[in-house]
């Protein structure tokens, strides 16, 4: 096992993408979480902004299931198999975690995303938002909220860590050196 440093470098060259079925979106996730959204321009006024925000809320679940698989062979590869079995307070941690659900906003209000566990995405677009911004100001707005709901979800993760593990010693004991567990 190295370094946590070479752990960061490794996760930091994580690169994943998706692209709409026709081809006129398509989004990225690269390191730590830095994402990039671009939406042909004939597309975003052409569609409906209920059909823009499906399409959005689609692409966002295909991107996390690529970016999380990719983070997991990582630090899988780099940190070795999950160890012993998971105890019933890991379970707890894994189900709180995995009902997580976090709100942000754009800094317009224009663009809301709701995302339970990072795995499932909801966003809502303020009526007129088509007429009133270009297409690279929504995908900016779309970004800045897609972007607080991760940090939302990942400050309460932190939380439930600490609640259910003390991270006073820095790491959940599944990844300290003296106690091999992954939570479930």
């Amino acid at each position: 096992m190295g370094d946590v440093g070479e752990l960061a470098g490794l996760l930091e060259r994580i690169d994943v993408s998706a692209t709409s079925p026709d081809g006129a979106i398509r989004a990225t996730v690269s390191g730590r979480l830095r994402l990039t959204l671009d939406i042909r321009s004939r597309d975003y006024t052409s569609c409906s902004e209920t059909d823009l925000a499906h399409r959005i809320e689609r692409l966002a679940t295909t991107l996390w299931i690529r970016y999380h698989r990719e983070y997991a062979e990582v630090e899988e590869a780099f940190l070795g198999p999950p160890g012993a079995d998971p105890t019933p307070e890991d379970r707890r941690f894994g189900q709180e975690a995995a009902d997580l659900t976090v709100t942000a906003t754009s800094p317009g209000g224009w663009v809301t995303v709701t995302s339970r566990a990072l795995a499932t995405w909801t966003v809502r677009l303020e009526p007129g938002i088509q007429r009133e911004l270009s297409v690279d100001r929504f995908a900016a707005e779309a970004i800045a909220a897609a972007t607080g709901a991760i940090g939302a979800y990942r400050a309460g993760r932190m939380r439930l860590l600490d609640r259910y593990y003390d991270l006073s010693n820095g790491l959940p004991p599944w990844r300290r050196a003296d106690s091999p567990r992954e939570p479930w």
